[in-house]
């Protein structure tokens, strides 16, 4: 408990911004014990009534990972070097990045974070625009001679930089990757702050002057010109600032219009069954991986879970995340409970049926699996706690979770409120837990 603790403190969880880097991402290499997961896809793929990638459609009635996860090419580059430093966190001498193509002119580039008792995985989304032909660059990695080889064998300039949000893993990295393309226009969420560079809701803010020590075009947040790419993208920020906190909490949104994709940095994830991505097989030794709690153990660790077991050996956690869209658990517990009207208009914002102006039919994350087959309806359904007052009413794709298993982020929060650490929780995260 001890060490969850600190490592909250050290990522400045006071209101929760540490996203858990948990962003254990694509399963690679189908084995023979992944057949049966693939043919259920293919299967599902015949019987839904959800169109192809070229013929986007709002069918989806139960979130899933797409044929791209499965079927499209991965890319690595090693030899162009897996040495960057100094980094924010391990690995230091091998940092692998591995290409993914998600399809509709998109990629994740994805690296392995490890800190403290948290394996996890963190990935660059990268969509080409429409209008330009240029690269649009989100939340971009340590630039290693891999990753640059990578990204310059797609054979587009990178035109615009998006810092997304405040969390350390996602802005460490801006300031090296900047120094590779230094033409790029840098666009940054507001309310940045700490040693990695501070920058107030906008440029012209006399209070804040922006210093996040490398040129700033624009901040994406209200009061703040629109950015040249915003005919091809919807923009949602979410700012959240309470006076008990260190400092304010951003997030933007997108939704590429051209492809019908959400971008999503850590709103919302999708936990994949299975075994861990490849990329752990460049940190860890064969023996670990195939340990079958290895997995389910990264998982719960990430998103601040504990490593309960059931009488049955399996872990009630892991359990009833898996294989969904989920809002993690770390967040729901230290962010959304500290300003849940906040979050609730946020998503209301990218999934109002009204007016339909958020239209995406599929989701890439930064963290886990995607894309990901998911609407807007999809999305609220993952944050129901927040728009449904009765817990018997909750939509069923919320997952199951033992009212036990929210104990450790619980004490967090207690331990916040007594210290007077920051903000307090203010809604009820557990509501809807299983008593058992």
């Amino acid at each position: 408990v001890m060490r969850t603790l600190l490592h909250c403190i050290i990522f400045g969880l006071v209101l929760t911004r540490l996203d858990p880097i948990s962003s254990l991402s694509f399963i690679t290499n189908i084995n023979q014990n992944d057949l049966s997961r693939r043919d259920l896809f293919r299967a599902a793929i015949t019987a839904s009534t959800i169109l192809t990638t070229s013929s986007p459609s709002f069918a989806v009635t139960t979130p899933y990972l797409t044929e791209e996860y499965y079927k499209l090419p991965i890319k690595t580059d090693a030899s162009a070097g897996r040495f960057y430093f100094p980094v924010l966190t391990p690995p230091f001498g091998n940092r692998a990045t591995y290409r993914y193509t998600l399809g509709r002119d998109a990629w994740a580039f994805e690296q392995l974070l490890t800190f403290s008792n948290v394996s996890a995985t963190i990935r660059c989304n990268v969509i080409k625009l429409k209008e330009t032909g240029g690269l649009w660059v989100h939340s971009p990695q340590w630039p290693t001679g891999e990753f640059i080889s990578l990204l310059n064998s797609l054979g587009a300039p990178v035109e615009h930089v998006v810092l997304p949000c405040n969390a350390l893993e996602h802005k460490a990295p801006m300031g090296a990757f900047l120094k590779k393309y230094p033409d790029a226009k840098v666009w940054i969420a507001p309310g940045q702050y700490g040693p990695l560079g501070s920058c107030g809701k906008t440029l012209t803010d006399s209070s804040k002057k922006c210093n996040m020590g490398y040129r700033v075009d624009g901040i994406l947040g209200p009061g703040n010109p629109l950015p040249p790419w915003s005919n091809e993208f919807d923009i949602s920020t979410l700012y959240i600032e309470l006076p008990q906190n260190a400092g304010p909490v951003s997030e933007i949104a997108f939704c590429h219009r051209p492809t019908k994709t959400l971008v999503s940095t850590d709103a919302v994830v999708y936990i994949p069954s299975g075994t861990a991505p490849d990329i752990f097989s460049t940190y860890f030794d064969a023996q670990t991986i195939q340990d079958p709690e290895f997995w389910p153990r990264s998982v719960l660790q990430a998103v601040f879970l504990p490593l309960r077991k059931d009488s049955s050996g399996e872990f009630p956690g892991y359990e009833a995340l898996k294989d969904r869209l989920v809002r993690a658990p770390i967040l729901r517990a230290l962010g959304d409970a500290r300003a849940p009207n906040s979050v609730r208009d946020w998503i209301e914002e990218q999934t109002s049926t009204s007016s339909y102006t958020w239209k995406y039919d599929r989701i890439i994350t930064s963290h886990f699996a995607s894309p990901i087959a998911a609407t807007p309806e999809n999305v609220r359904a993952s944050f129901d706690y927040l728009f449904t007052e009765n817990p018997q009413n909750f939509d069923s794709s919320l997952p199951k979770l033992a009212c036990q298993d929210w104990d450790l982020l619980d004490g967090i929060n207690q331990f916040v409120e007594k210290n007077k650490a920051g903000a307090p929780a203010v809604f009820d995260f557990k509501k809807g837990c299983i008593e058992k």
